[in-house]
């Protein structure tokens, strides 16, 4: 459905036709005028040359447009690294749940073994053994 929008941008009335909720065309339409009284402020040579605060508007909007895609690539260059992190600590995460199980597994087998009278003998490996072998 096509909405239509009365606006104002640099003192002049247009009607806006567009599949966008008014809301939208109106915070589009604002967001120009802005720029042109930004544009009007600065530069005197403006005052006399519609055409002139016309063009600069859409270059400092054109700006504004790139300074966002540019920002949004670098936010989506973080977030592809925060998923490749997160990715990597899933698998360690697992990794470790896998050898938690595990050791829980022999542990109930050692238990068990005491229980029914069955020697065990365990062998144990001190610390400094495991960090010397890694």
């Amino acid at each position: 459905m096509k909405n239509r929008v009365k606006i104002s941008i640099d003192g002049k009335s247009f009607t806006l036709v567009g599949e966008e909720s008014e809301e939208h065309m109106r915070q589009v339409a604002s967001y120009i005028d802005e720029k042109m009284a930004e544009v009007r402020e600065k530069a005197v040579a403006v005052t006399m040359d519609s055409s002139l605060a016309y063009v600069l508007t859409s270059i400092n909007v054109a700006d504004d447009y790139f300074k966002e895609k540019a920002y949004v690539a670098e936010l989506e260059g973080k977030l592809q690294g925060l998923t490749a992190r997160v990715q990597d600590l899933s698998a360690k995460l697992e990794e470790a749940e896998k050898s938690r199980e595990d050791a829980e597994n022999k542990l109930d087998e050692y238990t068990l073994a005491l229980e029914n009278g069955n020697g065990v003998q365990l062998h144990l490996s001190s610390a400094k053994n495991k960090k010397g072998k890694k």
